[in-house]
């Protein structure tokens, strides 16, 4: 299916030669591949441009990184929508080359980078904030990035890490954003995420528990990839068709015995109150976590990502202490205000063991998939939404198979948090590589 979406600006320019408004190059012809990163890991989005310069543009230009690129994409309709606008700091040549065999032409690999991430990366802060640590983690995007701060993802479950007097220590805006990450959680202990959409020029601010509820963007016409049966495709419309998988990989699935060794099975915490002298112990297990997780229909019975039933020994794997832990905290030191390690309540220790570990569980089922980027333009969807997947399994014997459902992969079929998106645009073709994770299979 040729690409609904083209490229209509894509225009160089540089602060040294005046700006956009007095200086600038026009590459969209030029521009062999376009692509863009999203991350639930990064509140900004990076990317890559492929372009042929016949015309020593960039000998002129004496590229030192601090060159910015304008990128508009729009829809092919008679009224066109614009589905991307974008202004990148182009910070290096990631590769170049020689393009054809008579060597009049060149091929550059500039990498790309969103503004706001270019200041979040130099630019120390040293302040005092207050409130609860999703609520900081808004304050500093919002003054440091100046951008909005799309709440939608974590708002129904906000974190248990409240009434927290935070000093960020000299440090980067992106540095005190992913320090706070590590520490926030819901009730159940569900990980944050700050990260951003290239559908908007939001940062945004979610949590596995309200993604983990979200209903699929696809849920009426799911990718599917069915390799013994390709042909079928040319039975379909064409908007079916862009729901084909076309490439499927999974990446290194879960090591259970790195898992247990990290303390994302089975560990104990300990904290000693220099305030009080009272010393604070408890157990963490994983199991105890995904069942408080399914009680809360976050998931199902179905987990695919811990074995209750392993013993070694003539013990359950969850039952040993594989991994401890011990902190030192001090109440009290700013009055009734808790400090980034404190909590009055002890049995929200456990809270910092348990952001870790559902998060390293959620990479144990990680998969790669490669498919056509209409679905995501049409539907926005993006990293933090669910994606349904239907993988059929290796059973050829089907066909006394009535029910679609037995043909699928149970551990590779379902609905998965999209972690990263790959966008590549390159001519009429619009494809999205994603990497994507679980907690559950099939049922």
């Amino acid at each position: 299916m040729e690409s609904q979406y083209k490229i209509v600006e894509a225009t160089i320019a540089a602060d040294r030669f005046g700006g956009f408004d007095i200086n600038t190059i026009d590459v969209r012809s030029l521009i062999a591949e376009f692509n863009v990163f999203e991350s639930l890991e990064k509140p900004y989005l990076t990317g890559s441009v492929v372009i042929l310069d016949d015309k020593s543009l960039f000998d002129a230009i004496q590229f030192q990184g601090t060159e910015r690129l304008r990128i508009k994409m729009t829809s092919q309709d008679e009224e066109p929508n614009v589905v991307f606008e974008r202004t990148f700091v182009m910070t290096g040549i990631e590769r170049t080359r020689k393009a054809n065999a008579n060597a009049t032409s060149s091929m550059y690999v500039f990498t790309l980078l969103d503004e706001h991430a270019f200041v979040g990366r130099i630019n120390k802060i040293s302040k005092s904030y207050r409130g609860s640590l999703e609520t900081i983690m808004a304050k500093i995007a919002a003054n440091e990035f100046k951008k909005d701060i799309d709440v939608s993802y974590s708002a129904s479950a906000p974190s248990v890490q409240t009434d927290i007097t935070c000093i960020v220590p000299n440090m980067t805006a992106l540095d005190a954003i992913q320090w706070l990450n590590q520490r926030a959680t819901t009730q159940t202990g569900s990980t944050f995420f700050t990260y951003a959409s290239m559908h908007d020029d939001n940062i945004r601010i979610g949590n596995l528990d309200v993604m983990l509820q979200q209903d699929p963007f696809n849920s009426k016409l799911p990718y599917t990839y069915n390799p013994s049966n390709i042909s079928q495709a040319e039975n379909q419309g064409e908007l079916e068709k862009t729901f084909t998988i076309k490439s499927l990989k999974t990446t290194k699935m879960g090591n259970s015995l790195n898992m247990i060794e990290s303390g994302c099975v089975t560990a104990s915490y300990a904290n000693t109150n220099l305030n009080t002298g009272q010393i604070f112990s408890q157990r963490y297990s994983v199991r105890k976590q995904l069942e408080e997780l399914e009680k809360k229909d976050i998931i199902g019975k179905n987990q695919n990502v811990f074995d209750g039933d392993f013993f070694v020994g003539d013990k359950q794997i969850d039952l040993y202490d594989a991994k401890r832990y011990h902190t030192v905290t001090s109440t009290g030191t700013y009055g009734r205000n808790k400090s980034y390690h404190d909590e009055t309540d002890e049995t929200k220790f456990r809270k910092k063991l348990e952001g870790k570990s559902l998060k390293r569980h959620l990479f144990k089922n990680m998969i790669n998939v490669a498919v056509d980027g209409v679905g995501f333009i049409i539907s926005k969807a993006g990293v933090g939404d669910i994606v349904r997947l239907n993988i059929v399994n290796d059973n050829t014997l089907t066909d006394d198979i009535n029910d679609e459902s037995e043909v699928l992969d149970k551990r590779l079929s379902g609905d998965f948090v999209i972690y990263d998106t790959r966008h590549t645009f390159s001519g009429t073709q619009h494809t999205v590589s994603m990497n994507v994770g679980k907690l559950e299979k099939m049922s």
